[in-house]
């Protein structure tokens, strides 16, 4: 037979097959579930889409499918049927071809809309460079009568922001009866939020916060002593991750007795400390545009925030944030716009200001119609009324659409140009608008080629914006950002209180920042690594040997697994006083290993009480998911749970419980049905690590965070040539970043 023959034989048998399976599902199949799998009310309205292979749905329809005459489909019928519907509307793959999906027009975030304000308004105070030094710049006076600074005694960077007379100061020369210190510099705030601030002395403190002259009332103000008695002042104050903050702390004492001075900050989610060394600099910033409006929350419904809802609250935070801000940039007009309102230009320079600021916010040179509705319109109709001018131009700008939707920034034919692409690389790293190097690539054509794009994309990287952004990823990926309460009963784990929680959340983003911005910023170390960053307090309660100071990596011991055995996550994923493989087992099965899972037919609460004492918690929850109609589920679920069961509700490794061997041995079925055997947490590391599922489940909720648009959306091969890239490089997580950037920029 020729092959020409062969090969026709061959396509008709396939076609054939391909019928079969098509009136197999139509026979017996899609009275319940659909003719294309969509469900049926009364039946079984769940869609037919998931993750199964065809050898695993193969399997599955073989042993119980249809219910009620389950040998009706067996064998080569069982593989005919399977493979139609994965091919026809089963697979990701089919349901993105039956269902194209679409890129959305999406708004700004809370967080975007923030931090895009303060930029905007940064952009025109010049850049707040910090360099390399950690500490605050202090210096130290004798007083004299009311000049509390006349004799200069010492100059130098304090990596500890405190004092005390009895101490071993090493300061020369100084008057105990007479003296005063001041500390200036900058912190960095890791993350956005609420900050509380307290000094705590016996003498006279002030701490100006945000102002680089010390203008405004300080934001602690205890300038006056209490007779020598020991007092604490504390105020907070909302601050945007990743952006400096200019600090001064000014003290002094006079004729006292007790003189010391110790200033503490409590960050989101963390307690009273010392501020680490880390997020100080010597250095003073520029003051910071920071927007305080409350905004709604944004939308999560498809698993990642993103800004498709619009509400009559969003638009009011909208209104007054720009009324804010607004505020904010008349205060300080003169040194913004560069002018005084003795200038004789003074009503262009203000008229050019305002242009200015719409062209960075809208992140391209304006249109001659854009220009004339956001500044000449409204100047020319103002007339010598410049301040009304001013303001009105800079809230229109700011609420206009043109700011508030990015994917607006398009040429004059509506077409995306290097403008938009600066846009979007601002956007996807620093959830921002691009700054003035940006914008002034763009301007000269220089990311017109892959290697310019790379090199704006490297500097960027760099910027504390990205780094506050991938730590926000992180916490959102390990479904840590609304795990507050991580309190366990005291009796049961006695010492595990308030600070150890905020300390370990501490190690937790030790350990991340130190695999992300490793050399290699290899992905697999986040399972694989066996660092445990710790401090002596933490030292003490996991029994560790304590570092001489602050944090530092001790090993986490051999049974240990990154991430799946660090103590934080380990206790964010347990009840109060006991473990919860389920809990543990659904979170990493979902977004680290990246398995479908369903919602549960029935939900079942999990009583502890229900259960005999003497049994273990693997024997309880496999009592209680042993129905079929839960295994399904669980038999994913479970044997992830387990293989940590050895790490008991606040992290530590144990070998018994109940005085029971614990067993932490199970089986587990993959996504290709192949079944491995998990004995322990190295085992699911090693799962993570070098699973393509894992990979790809990564690779997915990476892609949501920083583009907030679906992979599909940018085209059926989006997340193939990301993977394909992702492991070429060693899953070095960094140029996963960039990758995505570049694809979120050019598409």
């Amino acid at each position: 037979m020729r092959l020409s023959g062969f090969i026709l034989l061959f396509t008709l048998a396939l076609q054939a097959g391909a019928k079969d399976g098509a009136a197999i599902y139509k026979e017996h199949c899609a009275s319940c579930h659909g003719d294309k799998g969509q469900g049926v009310a009364d039946e079984y309205d769940e869609a037919l889409v998931g993750k199964k292979s065809i050898a695993s749905l193969t399997k599955y329809i073989h042993k119980s499918m249809p219910e009620d005459d389950e040998d009706a489909v067996i064998n080569d019928d069982a593989r005919a049927v399977s493979e139609y519907m994965f091919h026809a509307f089963y697979s990701p793959e089919a349901q993105a071809k039956l269902k194209p999906v679409r890129k959305d027009l999406l708004r700004r975030t809370q967080h975007q809309h923030r931090r895009a304000l303060s930029d905007l308004v940064a952009s025109f105070r010049g850049n707040s460079n910090l360099g390399d030094k950690h500490g605050l710049f202090a210096r130290y006076f004798n007083k004299e009568k009311m000049n509390n600074q006349k004799g200069k005694l010492a100059e130098r960077t304090d990596t500890w922001i405190g004092f005390d007379l009895k101490s071993d100061h090493k300061i020369k020369n100084l008057n105990p009866k007479a003296f005063s210190i001041n500390w200036s510099g900058s912190i960095m705030p890791p993350e956005t939020g609420t900050y509380g601030f307290r000094i705590s002395t016996p003498n006279g403190a002030r701490l100006w916060l945000n102002d680089i002259d010390n203008s405004t009332d300080p934001l602690i103000d205890a300038w006056v002593s209490s007779n020598n008695k020991m007092r604490q002042v504390e105020k907070s104050t909302f601050l945007l991750g990743g952006h400096s903050i200019s600090l001064y702390l000014d003290y002094v004492s006079y004729k006292e007795d007790v003189s010391s001075i110790q200033f503490e900050w409590k960050p989101p989610h963390g307690t009273w400390q010392p501020i680490p060394q880390r997020y100080l600099f010597p250095k003073r910033s520029q003051v910071l545009a920071i927007p305080t409006t409350p905004f709604p929350a944004d939308d999560a419904s498809m698993g990642y925030e993103r800004g498709s809802s619009i509400s009559k609250a969003w638009r009011e935070a909208v209104t007054n944030s720009a009324i804010e801000i607004t505020n904010h940039v008349f205060e300080d007009i003169d040194r913004l716009s560069r002018s005084k309102s003795s200038d004789k230009d003074r009503a262009q320079k203000l008229r050019d200001f305002c242009a200015t600021m719409a062209e960075r916010a809208f992140a391209r040179p304006l249109s001659a119609e854009q220009r004339k509705i956001h500044v000449d319109g409204i100047f020319d109709q103002s007339k010598d009324d410049l301040d009304s001018a001013v303001k009105r131009s800079l809230l229109l700008t700011f609420t206009s659409p043109y700011f508030l939707y990015p994917d607006l920034n398009v040429n004059a034919e509506g077409k995306p140009d290097q403008f938009t692409l600066a846009t979007k690389i601002a956007l996807s790293l620093w959830d921002s608008i691009p700054d003035r190097t940006l914008l002034d690539a763009a301007h000269k054509g220089h990311l017109a080629n892959e290697n310019q794009i790379n090199q704006r994309i490297d500097r960027m990287l760099e910027d504390p914006r990205s780094k506050e952004k991938l730590h926000r990823f992180f916490f959102t990926w390990l479904n840590l950002t609304e795990k507050d309460d991580l309190s366990k009963d005291l009796e049961t784990f006695p010492g595990f209180d308030e600070n150890v929680i905020a300390d370990l959340r501490t190690s937790l983003t030790l350990f991340i920042e130190q695999v992300i911005w490793s050399e290699k910023s290899d992905y697999r170390q986040l399972f694989l690594s066996g660092n445990l960053p710790i401090n002596n307090r933490l030292a003490e309660f996991y029994g560790k040997e304590a570092p001489k100071s602050g944090f530092a990596n001790v090993p986490a011991g051999k049974h240990s697994a990154g991430l799946f055995t660090h103590p934080y996550v380990l206790s964010a994923f347990s009840y109060h006083k006991q473990t919860s493989p389920i809990h543990r087992g659904v979170y990493l099965s979902r977004n680290v290993l990246g398995r479908f899972l369903k919602p549960p037919p029935n939900a079942i609460e999990f009583k502890d009480a229900d259960f005999k004492p003497d049994l273990t918690m693997r024997e309880k929850v496999t009592e209680i998911t042993k129905d079929n109609s839960c295994m399904s589920c669980h038999s994913i679920i479970n044997p992830i749970g387990f293989g940590l069961e050895n790490y008991d509700a606040v992290g530590r490794f144990r070998t018994h419980e109940k005085k029971k061997p614990i067993n932490s041995a199970s089986d587990y079925p993959t996504e290709d049905d192949k079944t491995v055997r998990i004995t322990g947490a190295r085992d699911l590391a090693k799962l993570a690590a070098e699973s393509p599922g894992a990979h790809r489940a990564f690779i997915k909720h990476l892609f949501h965070h920083l583009v907030q648009q679906p992979t599909n959306s940018f085209g059926f091969t989006t997340m193939d040539a990301l993977h394909e890239e992702f492991t070429k490089n060693n899953f070095n997580i960094r140029h996963l970043v960039k990758t995505i950037a570049k694809t979120n920029a050019t598409h």
